[in-house]
């Protein structure tokens, strides 16, 4: 296994940069969605700037935003099929300059940060079935997991053949949920049949032969280069995460561990509970808002866009009881849970 510290990881963890968001939201818009609503959300307003990192909660939300939009034209494919060498920055051009596919695989997981946050792991193996590159990050329990690992290794598929001049079929791709219905999309999207579900971490296996063969256009002197440029691109960045943006995330961290407790939050975040409560208040919202909001979020998803029992939403938006559970979505929704999920408009 291949494994280093991505640079500037101490002071850009939690963010990531705008490129993919945007592509997400592009996205979006292209399948139908309201491009002036999902602006609209909270941490949208620092996209245009690329110096800047955006918080991860803000491309956690565009995932929910685009999530349903995707999924009824076709899933994860329609993102990538927007993408153009430079549209993630310089992460694209580490697969084009690199000296084979084994090596290009190597520099974009060790500089992964370039696009994601130092919190997710890209891990490359290698072994007599070919190299795999793998993902793991820490968002299990969030409703549009699924989804974005369905994504990951067609992001690294697509940018892959771009490299290598051509279409790169795979040996082999693993998915981490249960196998849908019908997953001929999937195996469309992959360009193979050997879609395994239910198999850990995302990743996708290439072939032993494409991993050695040489790119095309390889350059060496340029590989230095662009390796240089992308420790320093995360090192220089700015990341722009306000007190509010970091709540948030203190605030799903502790949802996604648990029925959450205000005194815990404000401890992540360093301050007391009353401080906490004071400037939430400040920001004309409260404790109970913010709760209750993040919790309707996800079961809204979580109903209409998965099949998982009231009991296992319950526990992954925190409540340690499904009755409380029900009650809100009466609250809500003035229906039980079956209706929502039966009536998704």
């Amino acid at each position: 296994m291949d494994t280093g510290r991505r640079a500037g990881e101490p002071l850009v963890r939690h963010t990531v940069s705008p490129h993919l968001t945007r592509l997400l939201i592009d996205a979006g818009t292209a399948a139908g969605l309201d491009r002036g609503q999902v602006m609209r959300l909270p941490g949208f307003d620092t996209l245009s700037v690329d110096p800047v990192r955006i918080p991860t909660a803000t491309i956690m939300r565009t995932w929910e935003a685009v999530g349903g939009a995707l999924m009824e034209v076709g899933g994860v494919a329609r993102v990538m099929e927007l993408w153009r060498p430079g549209t993630l920055g310089v992460w694209d051009y580490l697969f084009t300059a690199a000296g084979t596919l084994t090596d290009a695989l190597r520099a974009s997981g060790l500089h992964f940060a370039v696009i994601a946050d130092p919190v997710d792991a890209i891990a490359v193996t290698r072994d007599g079935a070919g190299v795999t590159v793998s993902w793991d990050g820490p968002y299990r329990d969030h409703p549009s997991y699924p989804l974005i690992a369905e994504f990951v290794p067609s992001m690294f598929q697509t940018v892959a053949s771009s490299g290598a001049g051509r279409p790169l079929t795979p040996v082999q791709v693993r998915l981490p949920h249960r196998a849908p219905l019908s997953h001929a999309a999937l195996c469309e999207l992959y360009g193979t049949r050997n879609v395994e579900f239910e198999a850990g971490a995302p990743s996708i296996t290439f072939t032993e032969a494409d991993a050695a063969t040489p790119l095309p256009q390889s350059d060496p002197a340029l590989a230095a280069i662009l390796n240089d440029h992308a420790r320093i691109t995360v090192e220089t960045a700015r990341p722009v995460v306000s007190w509010l943006d970091r709540f948030h995330l203190a605030l799903e961290t502790a949802v996604g561990d648990g029925p959450p407790e205000l005194a815990r939050v404000a401890h992540r975040l360093a301050m007391g509970p009353r401080t906490l409560q004071r400037r939430l208040n400040e920001a004309g919202t409260s404790w109970r808002e913010e709760l209750e909001r993040l919790r309707q979020r996800r079961v809204d998803q979580y109903l209409r866009e998965t099949s998982l029992s009231v009991e296992s939403i319950a526990a992954r938006v925190g409540y340690s009881d499904p009755r409380a559970l029900r009650r809100a979505i009466h609250r809500w929704y003035g229906h039980s849970p079956r209706t929502v999920r039966q009536n998704p408009d």
